[in-house]
């Protein structure tokens, strides 16, 4: 799983390096204001599951009014990923593989901060992808995740598997 966020870190030779040892390699690439246009899904040259969110699709393609669905399929056979997901916000997200597209809504019940929702939307979903579960098990999982954490302020704290599983139940009774 590499995330991503632009610090330097990951250098595209490093990136390069990365991709060519990796059996299934899991990306999510932040763009952020001091990395704005700079940090882009495609300094990677492939990976196998992607996790973005709708303002970084649409900068990788420099494409503000193109149908988002168009844009995660583009990408998707770019990366040559297996699936690809792209975070909306309050619109959910959008699962994308082989056979096709899922959306899911957005499953917060009260938004406090939106910081790291995409970050555990990566983290609940990351394994499920490398396995090869349903997309829209992905997708529901993910939204599930990051639902739990836009109810929290900042980083103080992750989102745990346990809080993860209550709501999958109490969804899905």
């Amino acid at each position: 799983v590499a995330a991503d966020f632009g610090h330097g870190i990951f250098t595209e030779a490093g990136a390069q390096a990365i991709a060519e040892r990796c059996d299934f390699l899991v990306l999510m690439v932040q763009s952020n204001a001091s990395n704005w246009g700079f940090n882009i899904l495609t300094k990677w040259p492939r990976c196998d599951y992607f996790v973005t969110d709708e303002p970084e699709l649409r900068l990788a393609f420099r494409a503000r009014t193109a149908p988002i669905e168009t844009l995660l399929g583009t990408m998707r056979q770019q990366m040559g990923a297996r699936i690809g997901a792209v975070t909306r916000g309050h619109h959910g997200c959008l699962i994308m593989d082989e056979s096709g597209t899922f959306a899911c809504p957005a499953l917060a019940s009260k938004v406090v901060d939106r910081m790291g929702a995409g970050d555990a939307f990566l983290g609940a979903t990351a394994g499920l992808a490398q396995v090869g579960a349903p997309k829209e098990v992905i997708a529901l999982v993910g939204s599930v995740a990051a639902g739990i954490k836009v109810g929290l302020m900042g980083n103080e704290r992750g989102v745990t598997r346990r809080e993860t599983e209550q709501w999958l139940k109490s969804l899905l009774a």
